[in-house]
């Protein structure tokens, strides 16, 4: 599965590229990125993360499943490179199949021995957005990611699952269910680990049920991911949305503060 057989001279997904994507929801292309520009991009999180305090994402820090800093591609120049890096970019904007908003992105850091799975979720709950059909997320290790360090683990075909089993909105953490409360048939889907090399890149549909395991490596884990919305996406208020929140409900996520993104490859961001 390597990205030449993957993208086409111009960068765009191939069409059994765009075929996999459709059909199970993710899509996985090796070596995107060259390993002095994992290199720089590695440092600028580790500089980031020795900066900040970690948000913990868990119900309390010992309960955290990753730790992550927000926001991080308007915290570092580096970052906000990788954020519109103009090969992920077109790639996102080939598989969504129209023009996205950059609308945000965190560092991911999965320490070994303590942090525990990431749970059963899928990202559309979590978003406080309304009018998405094509909103994905691209989720990057910098360092190399195999099963035993909490790759991540993907259920195939469930973003194609009857709309009666999705859990579109959370107006607050308390309206949380788990997954197969929902979607009864979760337990007995089958699931895809994807063990990737730094420098990979994973893209997932904003529907698509993922996970991820411990990491019971000596290494932690450190990923970052960004997450590409509908162009014409709108603020619907619910959990985490303190980046729109000062919009009035209905109202476009777009300025300055969520850039359209533009995947050109002969071009640095």
């Amino acid at each position: 599965m390597l990205t030449s057989v993957d993208l086409t001279e111009s960068g765009l997904p191939t069409e059994e590229t765009l075929r996999r994507y459709r059909d199970q929801g993710f899509v996985h292309l090796r070596s995107v990125l060259s390993p002095d520009e994992v290199a720089g991009f590695r440092a600028a999180a580790e500089e980031l993360l020795a900066e900040e305090g970690p948000a913990t994402w868990g119900a309390s820090e010992d309960e955290t499943q990753v730790h992550y800093v927000e926001g991080a591609w308007r915290k570092h120049p580096e970052l906000r490179r990788l954020a519109l890096h103009p090969v992920v970019t077109r790639i996102a904007e080939g598989l969504a199949g129209g023009p996205l908003r950059l609308y945000g992105t965190d560092v991911l850091k999965k320490d070994p021995h303590v942090h525990l799975p990431t749970v059963v979720h899928d990202d559309e709950p979590g978003l406080p957005l309304a009018g998405l059909t094509r909103t994905l997320t691209a989720w990057i290790p910098l360092v190399d990611v195999p099963v035993e360090r909490g790759c991540l683990i993907y259920v195939p075909g469930s973003h194609r699952r009857a709309p009666e089993h999705r859990q579109v909105h959370l107006a607050g953490f308390q309206d949380y269910r788990p997954m197969e409360e929902i979607w009864p048939a979760y337990p007995f889907s089958p699931r895809i680990s994807v063990p990737m090399r730094a420098g990979d890149v994973v893209l997932h549909d904003f529907r698509t049920v993922h996970m991820a395991g411990v990491n019971t490596d000596g290494e932690r884990r450190l990923a970052f991911a960004s997450v590409y919305m509908d162009s014409d996406a709108t603020y619907r208020p619910g959990v985490q949305d303190h980046p729109v929140a000062h919009l009035t409900p209905g109202a476009p996520v777009d300025g300055d503060d969520f850039p359209l993104i533009a995947g050109d490859p002969g071009t640095t961001p």
